[in-house]
Parts: structure tokens; C-alpha cells; sequence
């Protein structure tokens, strides 16, 4: 079957973090504290950890507003300042939402112009709290990407169907003939009761 248009995740299918525990050790020593990796590393573990247990509505909201995702991070960030008072924030603004942390996979590049080539219309449709747009922009993939349906800006996440059809609009297609490419059972598959292919 050919399709006139695909959309993209971001997060886990075109793009992936840098190390989060060298991040811990870089920022820990703006703040002139100097941890081993080993420690830095029990650290991330503990964030992770407690980003789980906040609160069900938090994290269902992180991703609705700017706002609600800064907050939801740096909370959940917060065993980061028993290190050095105000590493949480600077764990979101250094290396969370950081255009420069934000890494294509090997093959991303090279996907994304071989559709591009052919005339087939790019959207990614990401569940996030910032501009991942600017991640683009730093390594020149923007300039294959037609549209970014963020859910931040829509106030509406995946699996919900107006991020989907939103891009379809956007881009001009239908979503009967659009294939949506995710790294999420849940969220991306929301796109398949919209008639997308996933």
C-alpha cells in the first residue's frame, strides 16, 4: 500500500538522551560538587524511582502544559538537590528539555530523508512538555519534518485522537492513507482508531 503521509514519535523512535548520569556529574560540578559515577548513577536510579510514585494525576497532566511538565520533572528530580540545592532544576533545564541532549538515532537521518525524497509529507506527533522542535533545528532534521503536533501546545495527549488528526489536517492527508510510526503500544496505537495505519 502506498501512503501520502507519515508521522513520527519522538521520544524512543526518532531520538534518545544523552547519559542522564553524566549529566548528573556534569551539572553536580557547576555546582562545585564532585560525585563519582557510582553515585551519580544511585541517584538517577532514586529519581526514577520517585518520578513512579507521584501521584497518578501528576503524571497524567505532565505532558498538558509547559508548566505541568516542569513541575512534574523537577519533583520528580527532587533527590538530585540532596547533592547540591537547585540541581533538580537544572537536571530539566540543562539536560531534559535541552535541544543539545536530544540525540537522532543512527538511522533516523537517513529514514526521515528517504521519505522526504519521495514527496511524503513528515508530522511527529509527540506527548511532551517542551519545544523538542529546537532538537530538530540543532541537527538539521527540521528541515524535513512538515509539521510538530506537541501535546503541551494542544492540551490533549496521545492516545487521544486529536493529536493524529490534527497532523493529517496539517499535512493535508487522511489518515486512512497516513502511517503512524511509535515506539508506545498505548499512545502511538491511538492513532489506529482515527484510521491511521500503525
Amino acid at each position: 500500500m502506498r501512503f501520502d503521509a507519515v508521522l513520527f514519535d519522538n521520544g524512543g523512535t526518532l531520538t534518545h538522551r544523552t547519559s542522564p548520569v553524566a549529566a548528573v556529574r556534569a551539572l553536580a560540578a557547576r555546582l562545585a560538587v564532585d560525585i563519582p559515577e557510582e553515585q551519580a548513577a544511585h541517584y538517577w536510579r532514586r529519581s526514577k524511582e520517585h518520578s513512579r510514585s507521584l501521584m497518578a494525576e501528576k503524571r497524567r497532566r505532565r505532558n498538558l502544559s509547559r508548566a505541568d511538565h516542569r513541575a512534574a520533572y523537577v519533583t520528580g528530580y527532587a533527590p538530585f538537590n540532596e547533592i547540591a540545592p537547585g540541581l533538580a532544576d537544572l537536571m530539566y533545564d540543562e539536560w531534559k528539555t535541552n535541544p543539545q541532549t536530544m540525540v537522532p538515532y543512527p538511522d533516523s537521518p537517513a529514514v526521515l530523508k528517504s521519505f522526504s525524497a519521495v514527496g511524503l509529507p513528515i508530522g511527529i506527533v509527540s506527548n511532551t512538555g517542551w519545544s523538542i522542535d529546537a532538537g530538530y533545528a540543532a541537527t538539521g532534521l527540521d528541515a524535513f519534518i512538515d509539521t510538530f503536533v506537541l501535546s503541551c501546545d494542544l492540551g490533549i495527549a496521545k492516545p487521544a485522537p486529536e493529536p493524529f488528526l490534527l497532523a493529517c489536517e496539517r499535512l493535508g492527508v487522511s489518515p486512512e492513507r497516513t502511517l503512524m510510526v511509535g515506539n508506545n503500544r498505548l499512545a502511538d496505537s491511538g492513532s489506529i482508531c482515527v484510521g491511521c495505519h500503525c
